[in-house]
């Protein structure tokens, strides 16, 4: 379940942003152009519109995740929201989406493991008339304590199935690809679906930059150090590319993007707001 968060989220690490709070207000432009924290990302696509806002601790650390998009006329919205212990660390999350609507339900919860010095395993349980299921995803570190690779399973009746499996490369502290891959029971094999590329990034430090915490989020990209410039995804062999430019606010950084979309040369615009 926690999974069609993520990959709707993997939209906004291509270019402009495809991504609750309340519909009254989540397009309020609060904040302002300068200070500490991002707290909103509005942008504009002709006539669709999406925002995304983002709530801290005390301590400064990500614990909400809000997002609302109106697409052709059609309105979706989700929100995170994280429980971290006295260290920070994320214990659980607590997702609400419109895609739990056709399930009876107001939201479920992720619950987070983290062994070792890092988190290792997500798991979102819900109950489908009486049975219980859990989307499982398992974090694979490399020596350095990059993520490079998500697993995900589907659990039921004491079995659990293989779904797919995402793999990441890094250049330098910015995420370079990441491939996903649907897993084939009948002959135990993977097969590409999806892959997106970053092949430039700016010399400024992302304010969603988030570290490994951006993976319970399902918003990988935000592990990334910088803010993208080049990216494409490609899906079944048909290649979208993204390319964005930005302006800065005085602090260095994002101030408001426009991003550019081939084939079809349509544009995005965003806003960035901050305190």
């Amino acid at each position: 379940m926690k999974n069609l968060l993520t990959a709707s989220l993997a939209l906004l690490s291509l270019g402009l942003f495809s991504c609750q709070k309340e519909v009254t207000d989540i397009f309020n432009n609060s904040g302002s152009s300068s200070g500490s924290q991002l707290v909103k990302i509005i942008s504009k696509s002709g006539s669709d519109s999406s925002a995304m806002s983002f709530g801290y601790n005390s301590s400064k650390k990500l614990t909400d995740l809000n997002s609302f998009s109106v697409t052709g006329g059609t309105t979706s919205s989700f929100s995170m929201r994280a429980v971290r212990n006295a260290q920070g660390i994320i214990q659980k999350v607590i997702i609400k989406s419109d895609q739990y609507k056709q399930y009876g339900l107001d939201s479920v919860i992720t619950a987070v493991t983290y062994q070792a010095g890092h988190y290792s395993t997500e798991v979102t349980t819900i109950d489908l008339g009486g049975i219980s299921a859990a989307d499982s995803v398992s974090l694979s570190y490399d020596a350095g304590g990059k993520v490079i690779k998500e697993e995900s399973f589907f659990v039921a009746l004491g079995s659990a199935d293989t779904m797919s499996k995402t793999e990441y490369t890094y250049n330098g502290n910015n995420i370079s690809t990441m491939n996903t891959y649907s897993y084939d029971a009948s002959t135990s094999s993977y097969t590409l679906v999806d892959t997106y590329t970053y092949d430039q990034y700016d010399d400024k430090q992302s304010p969603m930059y988030f570290g490994n915490d951006a993976f319970v989020f399902g918003s990988p990209l935000f592990n990334s150090y910088n803010n993208p410039l080049k990216s494409s995804q490609t899906v079944l062999g048909a290649t979208q590319t993204y390319t964005v430019t930005y302006t800065y606010n005085s602090g260095n950084k994002p101030a408001t993007a426009i991003s550019t979309i081939q084939p079809g040369n349509t544009t995005a615009t965003g806003t960035y707001y901050y305190q």
